[in-house]
């Protein structure tokens, strides 16, 4: 007991040593833990097969652990525990375990949480300890009936044929070095205060806590003893500075703090030259996609009246009523000459079409109801006629203008007018049979006269011409 004291004193002043150092003066690194809890004690007991639980699942064990804390993860600490191991033993003879085991251990702790996750702000941490120590443990076996077994009782043991031996109860004290593991989770509630519990396994250099010589027979490794406890950790002196164990570690080392910041710098440098490139090619495109807006657009000025906008007409002097294609170039189609020749599917093989003598004028515009592009059934019985008239002669070909009434904008009726002079082509290709390239849609946009919604402006006309 003597080498125990002299050993905590010892430690005692080393901690103080370092606490005293410059260096380690802007942080509190000091906290104290009294611990309360249960534990078991693993060591040779025979016990009845009935028994649920241990016998020596009964002791309430108590201590505390002071701790000193280099770093946020690493530390060291000193502890005592005061454990009481009671048992009782069933076979070969039937007596009652009574030890009283004190024991104090040095620890490297660990913080897991804070190793982790260096810069975590979580109130909760798991840790952890492993260190080494000495157990001082006295103890005092009796019968069952009270009576304490005394040095020569003996005991029949049926497993060597009945043999008379000796109990061999001598000492009444004994000395065992100690390896504890330990385990924590922990809450931070304040600055000064944190709860936690803890599960710890202690296992000794001794066969002979029980104080019992005979039993060491039967066992194969050294005692053990668990226990789980629930402690309070008190911070010393943290309103003044902050405790090490809940601060980042770039606060505490600002050399590594800094290592991050350098390391976002460069992430944020690299980050920058992509963004400033990615606005150097945003740059360029501006100015190609403002061209492609106007060249794409039917806004704006239209000198020859053909409906394509000086910006992309390449044939700006267009002659009145020349059908022209998307560049506003003249188609390469010329307009037939007609006369007043009725036509309908049932002559229009007979008509002199090489001799330009078909005539249109029984055949009307396609119109649409407002803001729609169905087709009703006029629609679809003049599409009809077009048609066959197309397939009797496979050299004629089509412009289809799309028109819209004055009501709205003008990009919304552009679009309107195109999806028109589609839909009467996408009818011509899919039932009728037209191929794709004798037929030309064209949208016009709104018709200026009259301002009003007017249907005879809500049309689709039509355009003849040969290849």
């Amino acid at each position: 007991m003597r080498r125990l004291l002299v050993y905590i004193f010892s430690l005692t002043i080393i901690l103080s040593a370092l606490s005293q150092n410059p260096q380690t003066k802007e942080f509190s690194r000091w906290s104290i833990t009294p611990e309360y809890g249960y534990s078991i004690f693993d060591g040779d007991i025979n016990q009845s097969l009935t028994n649920i639980f241990p016998t020596s699942f009964r002791n309430v064990n108590f201590g505390g652990t002071l701790e000193y804390a280099f770093t946020p993860i690493w530390g060291i600490s000193l502890d005592y525990f005061y454990f009481p191991l009671r048992a009782q033993n069933s076979s070969p003879a039937s007596i009652d375990i009574n030890t009283d085991l004190s024991t104090s251990c040095l620890n490297a702790t660990i913080n897991f949480t804070r190793w982790i996750f260096p810069e975590t702000k979580s109130k909760f941490y798991v840790s952890g300890s492993i260190g080494i120590g000495l157990s001082y443990y006295t103890f005092d076996v009796r019968y069952l009936n009270g009576d304490p077994v005394l040095p020569g009782d003996t005991y029949v043991d049926v497993k060597r044929s009945g043999q008379v031996l000796p109990i061999i109860v001598k000492d009444k004290y004994g000395l065992a070095g100690t390896i504890p593991v330990t385990f924590s989770v922990e809450y931070n509630m304040s600055k000064p205060l944190a709860v936690g519990v803890r599960i710890h396994y202690r296992a000794h250099t001794k066969d002979n806590l029980e104080g019992v010589g005979y039993l060491n027979y039967d066992g194969v490794t050294n005692d053990v003893i668990e226990a789980g406890t629930l402690y309070a950790r008190i911070k010393f002196n943290v309103f003044k500075k902050d405790h090490i164990r809940v601060i980042p570690v770039s606060v505490f080392d600002p050399d590594k703090g800094l290592v991050v910041a350098n390391d976002l710098a460069k992430k944020l440098d690299k980050l920058k030259l992509r963004v400033d490139n990615l606005n150097a090619k945003v740059d360029s495109l501006i100015p190609r996609v403002e061209k492609l807006e106007n060249i794409l657009s039917n806004d704006g000025p239209d000198s020859d009246g053909d409906g394509v906008p000086d910006v992309r007409d390449l044939s700006p002097n267009t002659p009145p009523n020349t059908p022209v294609d998307f560049w506003g170039r003249p188609l390469a189609i010329q307009s037939i000459t007609t006369t007043q020749v009725p036509v309908n599917s049932t002559n229009i093989v007979a008509a002199d079409v090489s001799k330009n003598r078909i005539n249109w004028d029984d055949i009307p515009a396609v119109y649409f109801d407002f803001d729609r592009i169905d087709l009703d059934n006029d629609a679809l019985v003049t599409i009809s006629k077009i048609s066959a008239k197309m397939k009797a002669d496979p050299s004629l070909c089509v412009e289809v203008r799309g028109y819209c009434d004055y009501m709205g904008n003008n990009p919304y009726n552009n679009l309107l007018s195109q999806r028109r002079s589609d839909r009467v082509k996408a009818e011509m290709v899919k039932i009728w049979g037209i191929p794709f390239d004798r037929i030309i849609s064209n949208g016009k946009g709104k018709v200026i006269e009259p301002k009003i919604k007017y249907r005879p402006n809500r049309r689709c006309d039509f355009f003849f011409g040969k290849l």
